[in-house]
C-alpha cells in the first residue's frame, strides 16, 4: 500500500532544495516571461509578420525581437512597444480582491 503525504508537509523541503522561496519566485517569473514571449511570437506569426517586420516597426534589431520572444527581455516598456508594433495595445488592470480597475495611461514612450 502506498503512503501519501500532505503537500503542506513536503512543500517546505522541496522549496528549500530548490533554493528557497525567492529562487522559486524567480523561476516562476522566468517561466511566465517565456510563456508571454511565446504567445507574442504566435500572434506575430498569425498576423503573417516576420521578426524583421516587427524589428523595423520598433526600430530595434531582429535579435532583440528574438530575445523578447524567448522571454529574455520582458520589461513593460519593451513588451508594450512590441504589442504596439503588432497593432495591439497594452491594457493594465489593478485588482483589489473582487474589485478590478482598468487603468488607462497616455501611451508608452520609447525604451
Amino acid at each position: 500500500m502506498s503512503t501519501f503525504h500532505k503537500w503542506s508537509d513536503i512543500r517546505p523541503g522541496i522549496v528549500e532544495s530548490l533554493g528557497g522561496e525567492e529562487a522559486l519566485e524567480d523561476a516562476r517569473q522566468q517561466t511566465q516571461a517565456y510563456i508571454d514571449g511565446y504567445r507574442l511570437a504566435e500572434r506575430r506569426r498569425s498576423l503573417g509578420m516576420t521578426q524583421s517586420d516587427v524589428a523595423d516597426r520598433m526600430g530595434v534589431s531582429k535579435s532583440c525581437i528574438s530575445q523578447i520572444e524567448r522571454g529574455e527581455v520582458s520589461t513593460f516598456n519593451v513588451i508594450a512597444r512590441y504589442v504596439d508594433a503588432l497593432g495591439g495595445q497594452i491594457q493594465v488592470s489593478a485588482v483589489f480582491g473582487d474589485d478590478h480597475y482598468i487603468l488607462r495611461g497616455t501611451g508608452t514612450s520609447a525604451a
